[in-house]
């Protein structure tokens, strides 16, 4: 309906009858929905095609305020074990023995942790049997400067997944029912683990780590990103 009650003078849209549903925006052109398994945001540059774009900007897709990245550490691994849907979530001990591989290595390792994620933090640092710094309370720009300035961020289907994919910062997504086809981050430095089964429980921390490893070695970030 805010659509509609926009009054653009083109309101574009998918054809609301593949969904059964009847046409509550007021489309001026509908547009058919792509068919295949396609990443979203090709789902997305579908509708902006028919606005006239060509293609899709090359990344950082989200570039940092300047001053709050100035502030932001540099070279930090950032896990996150939370999520706000709980089935998105891998196992707290799992992240735990991904922080001790990383932590053998020199690695400096905190966790990210958010309003809907309590307690995962704490689980985290359980399991492993040592505390770690806890990122919390940060805005997203607050977050972006960070992530801009990683060395490394492993976490959850989440949004702060997506932002550290969107700054160009080296990435692991963990997933399980959802389908990295469809939802990975976009970003020129993304690696997606996810078991055959599309289970969380069979996701083992060898296989986060055999991603995330080649991210943190070698000379130049663009040489690991640009790795298998």
């Amino acid at each position: 309906m805010l659509v509609a009650w926009s009054r653009a003078r083109e309101r574009i849209g998918f054809d609301p009858a593949r969904w059964g549903e009847r046409d509550g925006a007021g489309l001026t052109r509908s547009v058919p929905y792509p068919e295949g398994v396609l990443h979203q945001s090709e789902v997305s540059m579908t509708l902006a095609r028919a606005l006239g774009a060509d293609t899709m900007p090359p990344p950082p897709y989200f570039v940092p305020d300047p001053e709050l990245a100035a502030r932001a550490p540099a070279g930090v691994v950032y896990l996150h074990p939370g999520a706000g849907k709980p089935k998105n979530r891998w196992p707290s001990e799992r992240f735990a023995t991904v922080a001790s591989g990383l932590l053998a290595r020199g690695r400096d390792v905190q966790l990210i942790e958010g309003p809907q994620d309590a307690g995962t933090s704490a689980a985290v640092c359980a399991a492993l049997g040592r505390s770690l710094p806890v990122v919390r309370g940060e805005t997203i720009p607050q977050l972006a400067a960070r992530f801009a300035r990683a060395a490394l961020y492993v976490g959850n289907d989440t949004g702060p997944l997506h932002l550290a994919g969107a700054v160009g910062a080296p990435t692991v997504g963990i997933y399980g029912w959802t389908d990295p086809i469809e939802w990975a981050p976009v970003g020129k430095c993304v690696r997606s683990v996810r078991a055959n089964d599309a289970t969380l429980e069979s996701i083992q921390p060898a296989s986060v780590l055999d991603a995330a490893l080649p991210l943190l070695e070698g000379a130049r970030a663009e040489e690991r990103c640009a790795s298998a």
